[in-house]
């Protein structure tokens, strides 16, 4: 008994306690959630717009890459190349024209669109627009290309167009779907 009387008059160090309750109120919190969640549904529709801008534009590279290395193999080889772009798979690669069986495809590396991305059409320069199937874009070793619209679609319904150009093979890129490239003043 004298033992619990000692410690109970013993002094002890008080520091890290207080007098004071401590923490949060429940309606603290739930203030603080409603704030969130605000700044969350105002800013993620934002961020998610740029993020599928970017699928659209790593597609657009990755096509532009392509047309750029065909033509500079065709170049530095002599022969003709092609461009190949299935609409079906989505998909694309370059090729040295050869005599050999076209279907075995499988020593080329095909390239996919990134994301969501796809092909809405193709067309060549005299050809209808194809939707569907594969289409060829013949590069020759003078660097000439042949030119074509290409219509890409991303998620949100954005569409970009591609105008490869014939005579360096690089791309003219517009927001939407366009049919004609207007020339720049």
């Amino acid at each position: 008994m004298a033992r619990k009387a000692a410690r109970a008059k013993m002094p002890t160090c008080r520091v890290g306690r207080s007098n004071k309750p401590s923490g949060f109120t429940l309606v603290e919190l739930a203030v603080v959630l409603l704030i969130l969640t605000v700044v969350l549904g105002l800013v993620l529709p934002e961020a998610s717009s740029i993020l599928f801008r970017s699928d659209l534009k790593a597609s657009t590279r990755r096509l532009a890459g392509a047309v750029a290395y065909a033509r500079s193999q065709a170049m530095l080889e002599g022969r003709i190349w092609e461009l190949t772009l299935d609409l079906d798979a989505n998909s694309f690669w370059a090729a040295a024209v050869t005599e050999a069986d076209p279907s075995d495809l499988d020593t080329i590396k095909k390239r996919t669109l990134a994301g969501e991305v796809r092909f809405l059409d193709v067309k060549k320069l005299l050809d209808e627009t194809k939707s569907a199937g594969r289409v060829a874009l013949k590069v020759h070793p003078k660097g000439l290309v042949e030119p074509a619209v290409v219509h890409l679609a991303g998620p949100g319904k954005r569409i970009q167009t591609l105008f490869i150009k014939a005579f360096n093979g690089r791309l003219a890129i517009h927001d939407g779907y366009v049919e004609e490239e207007v020339p720049a003043s």
